[in-house]
């Protein structure tokens, strides 16, 4: 007997569905293998386990309490309605106030001596930024390399404050119950 076979017949057994002929097939065949044994009596004691274990019923008015505590539906789609409406606004008056400053902006906007001024500044500022960052990047890499007792401590203090804001959190969290 192949061991599928032997399991569907030990799911059979539990919930006494197993006709005469097959519980004694399985019986022999539980005897002769020693991995379907132990799996035969480790399902037996979980189903005994289960068996014994009292049912538990929820309370009298646990429906009628959970029911008053979902969200009116009326509410519901009235919120929702202003959340969609909040967000095509945030949405659209900005792209009309751009499409307007464009439009308004064109005739200075064709000049080419103030585009190209304009791109030109734009262009320098963008230079700026890359060589402050640049800078920025070195002069931290220098302090790693002259203070690297400074970088680890400060290593360490965010690795503490990161584990022990998980502790805290833990702690203000409520642990669930099991039901």
């Amino acid at each position: 007997m192949e061991h599928e076979t032997a399991y569907s017949m030990m799911m059979d057994a539990l919930d006494g569905e197993l006709a005469e002929g097959q519980q004694q097939e399985l019986e022999a065949h539980l005897q002769a293998c020693p991995p379907c044994g132990r799996e035969w009596r480790a399902l037996a004691a979980i189903d005994a386990l289960f068996r014994q274990t009292p049912a538990l019923a929820p309370a009298v008015d646990f429906a009628q309490r959970t029911l008053a505590r979902l969200p009116n539906r009326r509410y519901r789609r009235w919120a929702m309605s202003v959340v969609y409406v909040m967000l095509l606004v945030v949405g659209v008056i900005p792209a009309a106030v751009g499409y307007l400053m464009v439009g308004a902006l064109r005739p200075v906007l064709s000049e080419l001596d103030i585009l190209s001024s304009l791109l030109g500044s734009l262009g320098r500022l963008v230079e700026v930024i890359g060589t402050v960052a640049r800078a920025l990047m070195d002069g931290a890499g220098e302090f790693v390399l002259q203070q690297p007792a400074v970088f680890g401590l400060l290593l360490v203090m965010a690795g503490l404050v990161s584990v022990w804001g998980g502790v805290y959190q833990q702690l203000l969290i409520p642990q669930r119950q099991n039901v």
